[in-house]
């Protein structure tokens, strides 16, 4: 083994040797030095994987090891990225270049050399992307993202749109398909190289598509957002109004005499989660369950089940009609009629007499009623019911329906 192997595999083991002390200072954000672990945290200050901090006794991570420990667990990731891709390709060219020249000169640890470069160039410009792609995505598409508001996810999306957009335009500037002219411009390109090159193409022109997909999503999401935060502001204006003005209260009518039928109603269940033991109703016959239970010499056996496994039916499964529901026809084909009488009333209790229907009139009334609730705005907005019936008196406006009339106006 040489040297550089061996120095490789002596970090990685400093490194596995000391992982619940490094997992501390990576969660903790620093480490003090003690008795115990002095000798550890030299050595790995020695090997410049933990620096000192403020104090003389504590130490942090060193910057290269906490961001690879970010990156590997996506945890404090920015999506925005200080990547110049003009700059990029410029480099990769001088690399290329300097590759051609090496190979021309039969320098094969040089021309080794600059295609690593190349390669860890190309790799680490397609990583980047990549990373700022997927943490925006979690970001906008989990529930609140890094912050605990709505108005701070609103706000958070707006920023995300925006680097978005202008991400998508500074990559469209760059004209990706002029890097095949360092594929043409040599005759006899290594195919490893050309590899290299194709890769990193394809995967440019993949997260540019991939891109512009999560600007239109974003834009559906923050959409979605701003309606949920008016439906809270207007819930919390609702709010303050019932707290400013206490005065109205509902009635409860449950004890009064002289209620309708239609109005009338129990005073509710008083549900508990458990038995109630206090209630000494319930006493004597739980004591004896307990006693019962005590008495028991071995425990009640589990029922058998059978655990004989079932043939695989591997008939070819049948067609099913679709099963309509009669009455939904029948409400709708009344909607259809007010519909095409264009400022001619149609009765529903007419309706129901002349197709006969087995329901009660009440019930058909009831169903129609309910149907029209259940409309698009639009559907109610051009067709106006008049319900007919005996008012109530002293409850509050409430009626008896005893005929619909529907009309369309718009």
């Amino acid at each position: 083994m040489s040297f550089d192997h061996e120095q490789i595999a002596g970090l990685i083991r400093k490194l596995a040797s000391a992982d619940q002390l490094l997992a501390q200072t990576y969660i903790n954000g620093a480490v003090f030095a003690d008795d115990d672990n002095r000798s550890t945290i030299d050595s790995l200050k020695k090997s410049g994987i933990l620096r000192t901090a403020d104090a003389s006794d504590e130490y942090r991570l060193t910057g290269d090891l906490k961001r690879l420990i970010d990156r590997l667990l996506l945890r404090n990731q920015r999506y925005q990225q200080n990547i110049n891709m003009a700059k990029l390709i410029l480099s990769i060219e001088e690399d290329i270049e300097d590759y051609r020249r090496a190979l021309e000169h039969n320098q094969q640890d040089e021309a080794q050399f600059h295609l690593e470069q190349i390669d860890d160039t190309l790799y680490e410009a397609i990583e980047a992307l990549e990373n700022s792609l997927g943490v925006m995505f979690a970001a906008i598409t989990s529930q609140f993202g890094f912050v605990s508001s709505l108005n701070g996810k609103i706000r958070q999306n707006q920023r995300a749109l925006a680097y978005a957009q202008q991400l998508v335009r500074e990559l469209n500037h760059v004209r990706i398909d002029n890097c095949y002219d360092w594929l043409s411009s040599w005759s006899t390109i290594p195919p490893e190289l050309s590899r290299k090159i194709i890769y990193f193409i394809d995967q440019y022109k993949s997260i540019v598509e991939r891109l512009t997909a999560i600007v239109g999503r974003m834009k559906t999401l923050l959409f979605k957002l701003r309606l949920q935060e008016q439906t809270a502001n207007r819930c919390r204006a609702m709010a303050q109004f019932l707290r400013q003005h206490p005065e109205w209260e509902p009635l409860d009518w449950s004890a009064s005499a002289a209620i309708p039928d239609l109005l009338r109603r129990g005073t509710g269940l008083n549900l508990q989660p458990g038995i109630n033991t206090t209630n000494p109703i319930l006493q004597a016959d739980l004591a004896a369950i307990v006693q019962e239970l005590r008495r028991q010499a071995k425990p009640v056996a589990p029922l058998a089940r059978d655990s004989a496994t079932s043939p695989l039916d591997t008939q070819i499964p049948g067609q099913i009609e679709y099963d309509q529901d009669l009455y939904e026809n029948h409400i709708e084909n009344l909607f259809a009629q007010a519909l095409a009488r264009q400022g001619r009333k149609v009765s529903a209790l007419r309706y129901w007499r002349e197709q006969g229907l087995e329901i009660q009139a009440e019930l058909w009334l009831d169903m129609v009623f309910a149907q029209y609730c259940c409309l698009p705005g639009r559907m109610r907005r051009a067709i106006a019911l008049d319900m007919q019936g005996e008012n109530l008196a002293g409850f509050d406006g409430n009626q008896i329906i005893e005929e619909i009339q529907l009309q369309r106006v718009a």
